[in-house]
């Protein structure tokens, strides 16, 4: 009985570490693209819409392919022509008079670009990579209860995407609004408003999203542990597995994210100098400068928590390999397989996770991130306000 029990569990882990390979084969020999079109992703239609992902085109489709391509090069030219107006605000503001250049508005204009126009290369080179789809199918094709739980989370993520693109865009329109004073500039700005915010909040879902599949990898490997059939060698398989692909994950990620608090945090300093040093004008409000303040630290957070849930995950996957160590009075023997899994879990568990800048995001440690943010909030409103007024 025991050994029938052991060649199904043997079995069960086979077809799932070759579920993946047997699709690409499949996929390969009909002479499709199945990196694009099998796995569950967020956004799947704003994806297109922004030219962040091209779907699978029918070979019979050439008409389709060709409007998919003309397409493609209108958003490249649209991010261009984002890249030339978010610099340009300052002339757009005051002139094109020397006399009138503002090298703290063309300074600040730097991050924001940044801000804006980076995440539609990092979708772009990250997606094109193919991470997302082996990382995405390994936890969509264990079973039917993980493919819904992956399709929820989804839509969760796409209803958060649209949320933060309607909110990002509108306080963009008040916050560039008095700038403009022709009517070709609320033409041009709209619709780069439109664009780059859209990039901007479907970059974090995106990201955010990945890291939640990495929490549901966790998930499989934590119903592997709980499992009596499983035994620890199996246990052990898929926690190396896992470990792989949050190492894979990490290379596409560490210099991306990195790369992104490092120049948020740059914008809100950069920011926080034109601001008082009255670039902006005069007549610039209060509530814009803490909504571009707000809209820095809302991505910082975005970027911290997800990789958080991660090594939380992570953590309570070694706990639960704890309980397989629980002993009885009766038991005559020492569970050595499980105490030795359970050591190797634990040895693996402070470099497993996602790092930002060369740290490993904790929870611990975006607690202590958002204290310093609300501190400084609180000092802002206590010293700087009263100042000003």
């Amino acid at each position: 009985m025991t050994e029938r029990m052991s060649g199904e569990s043997n079995a069960e882990l086979y077809h799932q570490h070759n579920s993946f390979a047997s699709i690409n084969e499949l996929g390969a020999s009909a002479g499709c693209n199945y990196s694009t079109d099998i796995c569950i992703r967020p956004c799947y239609y704003a994806l297109q819409v922004l030219g962040m992902w091209t779907p699978y085109v029918q070979n019979d489709s050439t008409v389709k392919e060709v409007l998919y391509k003309i397409y493609y090069v209108f958003i490249r030219f649209i991010w261009l022509i984002s890249l030339v107006a978010v610099m340009s605000l300052d002339f757009v503001h005051y002139g094109f008079k020397e006399k009138e250049v503002h090298f703290a508005d063309l300074m600040n204009s730097v991050p924001t670009c940044l801000n804006l126009l980076c995440p539609f290369v990092f979708t772009k080179i990250y997606l094109k990579r193919g991470q997302f789809t082996k990382l995405v199918t390994s936890v969509q094709n264990v079973s039917l209860q993980y493919q819904t739980r992956l399709r929820k989370r989804a839509q969760f993520y796409t209803w958060l995407s649209v949320t933060l693109w309607l909110l990002s865009a509108t306080f963009f329109v008040f916050h560039w609004k008095p700038f403009f004073s022709r009517i070709w500039h609320y033409v041009v700005y709209t619709i780069v408003m439109v664009y780059t915010t859209g990039w901007w909040a479907v970059w974090l879902s995106i990201y955010a999203f990945v890291c939640h599949v990495h929490c549901l990898q966790i998930d499989v490997l934590i119903d592997s542990i709980r499992s009596k059939e499983a035994t620890a060698v199996q246990v052990l398989y898929k926690q190396q597995h896992l470990r792989n692909s949050l190492e894979r994950t990490q290379k596409d990620f560490n210099s991306i994210i990195s790369f992104a608090i490092s120049y948020h945090a740059l914008d809100i300093i950069i920011f926080s100098f034109a601001y008082y040093d009255s670039a902006f004008g005069k007549n610039y409000e209060l509530w814009q400068y803490a909504g571009g303040v707000a809209f820095d630290l809302v991505t910082i957070l975005i970027k911290l928590f997800p990789p958080a849930l991660v090594a939380a995950a992570v953590h309570h996957s070694v706990s639960e390999a704890a309980k397989r160590c629980d002993v009885t009075p009766l038991m005559e023997k020492m569970p050595d397989e499980d105490m030795r899994l359970f050591q190797y879990m634990t040895s693996c568990e402070h470099d497993m996770g996602l790092k930002i800048l060369g740290i490993r995001i904790t929870v611990e440690l975006v607690g202590t991130i958002l204290m310093t943010i609300v501190t400084a909030a609180v000092s802002f409103v206590a010293f700087v306000v009263p100042r000003l007024e």
